[in-house]
């Protein structure tokens, strides 16, 4: 993935306690600032580039894998760093991006270093303070009804498998990478591991699901279909993005021997805008939903619970660089384990480069309350591009023999599922008004005939038309 924007943030900065611009650095002095910024507010250190902000690169390439090893075993306890070697105008650079610690005090081979000398008074009071502030948030509050055997154990599996590739650290299980990931705390599940990994985390943590709702218009009453997403972060993700996909599918072009496929919606953005309202959601209160609004021409994602940092630089050009810090941070390792976000503080950035590289406008942020919306432009909901006078004679083509009665109802049918794509069968009922044992019967013809197609989970997927110019 292209990160060379990221860069070009960067140089919009002037160096501060967050950011630090180094010719060449030892792996040494490296550790020592990972941990001086694990102790503070966390922040992103660029070698290759002077105090000038002049590109002068690295004399030799650095393997950046071997480096964050080495760091994840020398630093204790266990933070999320991220090393990435990138090339910026032809020269290598390092880019090394640290979240602020959570399990405060960190140390590099048994010594604490702050930005207020090295184990002064002051200097520790404050990182315990910092840990009994972390230890007090949502996030750490134990569930003390939860036990292990309410956890999905095989997704625990699936982040420890990747957590094991970016730290070289083995667990012995699963209640040991918890304990040592801080999603146990004195023996007890914590809310942020109940969110992440619960089988049924609503049982514990009520405004913790996903609604989503698409609409025939701007007019929120014009409601054509409707999800509730009731399980943990990582199954929410996966069957929201299921539907996605279903809703806007990929487009194929052929061209000679050539093949190539896309996505009718700016995937990569809108994962990282969905991610985003995830991890800074406000779970604390009972109003703290998120909403996912997808409109014939755009797609909202709406949630409760603003950061102030946010709030302040609403409208800026500067957005786009300027926001990293993190509401929930437990939340958030675990996602930036499980490969669902990217470095610390590039959510909103590469949302913005991803709508402009496939040619859809910015996206915008805009705030009512403690209510955030994030709107992206231009995502039209595909149809089959025939007019609907032609169902019709696709019909009379693909059937010996139609009564009048059953014909204009298959027109009716094709022509929800061409205006609203992605529908199942009780909504198409709804839509037109045909009993649903009469819509199952016609969408098993229509299918058999190839006119339609079903796409996705038995519980999530949904009907769409066949393009005749697709390669089925």
């Amino acid at each position: 993935m292209d990160n060379t924007f990221i860069i070009d943030n960067l140089l919009r900065q002037n160096e501060s306690e967050s950011l630090e611009f180094k010719v060449s650095m030892t792996k040494d002095s490296i550790a020592k600032t990972v941990t001086v910024m694990l102790n503070t507010h966390g922040g992103d250190i660029l070698v290759g580039v002077n105090d000038n902000k002049d590109i002068v690169g690295l004399k030799s390439q650095i393997n950046a894998s071997r480096l964050l090893n080495d760091l994840t075993y020398d630093i204790q306890p266990a933070a999320p760093i991220d090393i990435q070697s990138i090339v910026y105008q032809e020269k290598n650079l390092l880019l090394i991006r640290v979240w602020e610690g959570t399990q405060k005090p960190y140390s590099y081979k048994g010594i604490i270093y702050q930005r207020e000398g090295q184990g002064s008074a002051s200097g520790m009071n404050q990182l315990i303070a910092d840990r009994k502030t972390a230890d007090a948030n949502w996030e750490r509050m134990p569930v003390l009804s939860a036990s292990m055997d309410d956890l999905d154990l095989e997704e625990v599996r699936k982040t420890m498998e990747l957590y094991r590739q970016s730290t070289s650290r083995i667990s012995a299980d699963e209640e040991s990478f918890l304990t040592e990931t801080g999603l146990i705390q004195n023996g007890n599940l914590t809310n942020a591991c109940i969110v992440l990994y619960a089988k049924n985390p609503m049982r514990f943590v009520v405004q913790s699901g996903i609604k989503l709702s698409v609409f025939s218009s701007e007019s929120v009453s014009d409601l054509v279909d409707s999800q509730n997403y009731e399980g943990n972060v990582f199954k929410n993700v996966n069957a929201v993005f299921q539907y996605l996909d279903n809703l806007y599918y990929k487009v194929i072009n052929i061209e000679g021997l050539f093949r190539t496929e896309s996505w009718n919606y700016p995937k990569v953005a809108v994962r990282e805008g969905i991610m985003n309202a995830i991890i800074h959601r406000d779970y604390n209160s009972y109003q703290g939903f998120l909403q996912i609004n997808i409109h014939p021409n755009h797609l909202d994602v709406v949630n409760y619970g603003v950061m102030e940092p946010l709030r302040s630089v609403i409208g800026s050009k500067y957005l786009s660089y300027s926001f990293s810090l993190l509401r929930n941070p437990d939340i958030a390792y675990q996602c930036y384990y499980r490969q669902l976000i990217e470095m610390r503080g590039t959510g909103i950035p590469r949302m913005f480069s991803e709508c402009k590289s496939h040619g859809y406008p910015v996206p915008s942020f805009s705030i009512n309350g403690e209510v955030v919306k994030l709107t992206f432009f231009q995502l039209q909901l595909q149809s089959l591009s025939v007019k609907k006078d032609d169902f019709g004679f696709l019909l009379d083509k693909s059937f010996e023999s139609l009564n009048e009665k059953v014909k204009q109802r298959m027109i009716a049918i094709l022509s929800t599922i061409d205006k609203y794509p992605g529908l199942r069968t009780t909504t198409i009922s709804a839509n037109t008004g045909i009993p649903i044992k009469s819509v199952e019967r016609h969408l098993s013809e229509l299918s058999r005939v190839g006119m339609i197609r079903y796409q996705g989970s038995k519980k999530t997927g949904g009907y769409y038309l066949v393009n005749q110019n697709d390669d089925l």
